[in-house]
């Protein structure tokens, strides 16, 4: 038997394009249920205060050896030293003194989740930054 082209097996596959598909004909949509919603927008004062009440949760996960809840200025000198170890720095004690009285600035010798933060906003300033649109626009469009 002599096979030809109109015999061969390669006629009983369809051909393909050599487009790829779209999401329509491959029916690929997603259900409304799936479908991921923007995140409310956010002030800038939101985002400073997000930034800050994290550094505060960072700092108590790390210097709250007892886990109560709160951090103790022995604690917190404490940690002090082991970040500066671990970075291969020096130990300000004077430095850590002086963040100290600012994070606890009742001098009760401890402070809460929300003191830290507010002890952070004071020590670390910081604000939101925007791109004007036409430094947007170049940064996106460079010359070549």
């Amino acid at each position: 038997m002599k096979v030809g082209s109109l015999t061969s097996i390669y006629r009983t596959i369809p051909s393909a394009s050599n487009k790829p598909p779209i999401a329509a004909d491959e029916r690929m949509a997603l259900p409304s249920s799936l479908r991921t919603k923007a995140p409310p927008a956010t002030s800038d004062s939101q985002l400073v205060a997000d930034f800050h009440a994290r550094m505060a949760r960072q700092s108590l996960d790390w210097a709250d050896s007892d886990k109560d809840g709160r951090v103790t200025k022995n604690e917190y000198m404490a940690g002090q030293s082991r970040l500066a170890e671990l970075n291969n720095n020096p130990n300000d004690v004077a430095g850590n003194e002086e963040r100290w009285a600012a994070i606890d600035t009742a001098g009760k010798g401890w402070v809460n989740e929300t003191e830290l933060g507010e002890g952070f906003a004071k020590m670390f300033p910081v604000s939101v930054g925007h791109l004007d649109a036409g430094y947007a626009e170049r940064l996106r469009n460079p010359r070549t």
